[in-house]
């Protein structure tokens, strides 16, 4: 009877336990755990298992084997879902073969591995680019007669098209359904977010009408992960009927797919219709985020519609959220583009007073906009103050001061780009050197030849 009860409090500990590690209050579950043992409550494998996976979570691996020390000084061992903890803190961090020992270690010690223990470890290994190693993994594991779940085929799904094999990835889906495994919700979206980011945008769709004719909701990660992807391969069409289909089933939970389709539109020039669905996202009650403002302030600096935007900003930052480096580029562009120069340089002022001076796309932007009105020696100053320059910066400062026949000064900014690992467009690397030879600047054109010849030589 005694034993009975210490049994029951036990499990109560271990349900208290839970709640606070899910919660994330681990020093509230320690002084639990301290005094449950000083009431005589003994925990098992089930209770240091719970804070062994909050402390993997909340701090490492590291963390996970401290826990396993103390599990064993108290004279409990371990288990499967242990040694599964330990593996996902390992895989989480990337440590592979780390991973691998631990697996090894389980077995060792005579511990079975479980299903799960097997599709982590295969995770593990498709996300480290071993794919090899995890067909391996599952090859062993129906050896060993241990049932594949769900997880464990979407895992293999996923892995085959991280691995660039998605005709494998299909084929398999196909078998899935021709023996009657269970294929639900996450595995349709698996298959079509893989069959998207390969580019197979036909049999995306295909797997998304198949879908609805089956007892599974497609939902909006569905809908918006086909929408993404028909956008981003050319297919606006298709793209924009995707989103009238999630829009009439009444799939739209967020306002995520509002603001892909109304980029996809400003993108496309079609400011009126983006215009229309963002009155309707504003219109659907849903709370807007960051991303959300971001988009709408681009649409209105794309109209021209600079006091509206600055707007928006207004409103975004009284209600709580705060802009960042993305709500600053699209003000700084915006107002390059009307030519307000001094007030883009105003903004850039304000955005480093945030600490957001790494921006390299505002400062882009700037130097792209002073080049363009012939302000060469002011943008060659900015780009003295950039911490961070690319491609863009010094193609920018090199067109432009080509435009206004400094060739010289550009075939030295040229040089410079590629001595700090950056490149420019072939067009201004040809614009340079044409204009060295029209001023008559010969030991200059062999300069940028050697340098570019250099630059070369270490990228192959």
């Amino acid at each position: 009877m005694a034993r009975a009860r210490a049994q029951l409090s036990t499990r109560l500990m271990n349900v208290c336990l839970a709640a606070l590690c899910r919660s994330g209050s681990l020093e509230r579950a320690e002084s639990v755990l301290i005094d449950a043992i000083l009431l005589g409550m003994p925990p098992d494998v089930v209770t240091y298992n719970t804070l062994l996976a909050a402390h993997c979570r909340a701090a490492g691996l590291d963390a996970g084997f401290a826990v396993l020390r103390r599990m064993r000084e108290a004279g409990v061992w371990p288990n499967a879902v242990t040694y599964n903890s330990l593996i996902v803190a390992a895989s989480r961090v990337g440590l592979t073969m780390r991973a691998l020992d631990l697996f090894d270690e389980m077995l060792r010690a005579g511990i079975a591995p479980d299903a799960w223990s097997y599709n982590v470890l295969m995770h593990c290994l498709f996300r480290s680019g071993h794919p090899e190693d995890a067909y391996r993994v599952f090859a062993d594991m129906a050896e060993k007669g241990v049932t594949p779940c769900t997880t464990t085929y979407n895992t293999l799904l996923d892995g085959l098209f991280k691995a660039g094999h998605a005709t494998n990835a299909y084929r398999m889906f196909r078998y899935l359904q021709r023996v009657g495994l269970p294929v639900g919700i996450v595995t349709y979206n698996t298959m079509i977010n893989g069959l998207c980011r390969s580019g197979k945008v036909g049999y995306a769709r295909m797997i998304l009408r198949e879908l609805g004719r089956t007892e599974h909701t497609p939902n909006a990660v569905t809908y918006t992960t086909v929408m993404k992807c028909c956008f981003r391969y050319g297919r606006f069409d298709q793209g924009l009927e995707t989103f009238l289909s999630l829009l009439e089933g009444g799939h739209i939970p967020d306002v995520f797919p509002y603001c892909t389709v109304i980029s996809a539109l400003v993108k496309k020039g079609r400011v009126e219709e983006a215009n229309a669905y963002s009155e309707l996202m504003i219109q659907s009650g849903s709370r807007l985020d960051t991303a959300c403002y971001n988009t709408l302030i681009h649409l209105r600096c794309q109209e021209g519609k600079l006091d509206d935007a600055f707007e928006l900003l207004s409103m975004m930052e009284e209600g709580g959220l705060e802009s960042d480096e993305y709500t600053f580029s699209i003000l700084v562009n915006g107002l390059c583009k009307l030519g307000h120069i001094e007030a883009a340089e105003k903004q850039l002022c304000y955005m480093e007073m945030r600490d957001m001076e790494s921006n390299v796309v505002a400062y882009n932007c700037l130097v792209d906009a002073l080049c363009k009105s012939d302000q060469v020696d002011a943008a060659i100053r900015l780009l003295h103050d950039m911490k961070l320059k690319d491609d863009f910066t010094y193609t920018s400062l090199v067109h432009g001061l080509c435009r206004v026949g400094r060739y010289h000064m550009a075939s030295k900014f040229l040089r410079i780009c590629l001595r700090e690992g950056n490149n420019v467009l072939a067009s201004a690397k040809r614009a340079v050197i044409a204009g060295l030879r029209s001023a008559g600047f010969k030991n200059d054109v062999r300069k940028v030849r050697s340098a570019l010849y250099m630059a070369r030589l270490l990228k192959s």
